[in-house]
């Protein structure tokens, strides 16, 4: 039985591109997380926090890009 949830398990989170780890982190912090997020699951916060730190990288790579490339208006459609 216990290998067939097992790969139930496996099987649910290769759907959902799930991926199970074990973290350690400051205590103080996660509850602020917590808090900001309003989650009471923490892998829903620290997903949500991990989302936004990526979208904000990718804004300061786009900004970083401002008069760096050059476009024709012949070339924009």
């Amino acid at each position: 039985m216990k290998g067939q949830t097992s790969k139930r398990v496996e099987s649910m989170n290769a759907k959902k591109n799930i991926l199970r780890f074990t973290v350690s982190m400051d205590k103080n912090l996660l509850d602020e997380l917590l808090r900001i997020t309003g989650q009471k699951k923490k892998s829903r916060a620290v997903n949500i926090a991990c989302r936004e730190f990526v979208k904000q990288n990718q804004k300061e790579v786009l900004l970083s890009l401002k008069g760096k490339i050059n476009f024709k208006k012949e070339d924009i459609k």
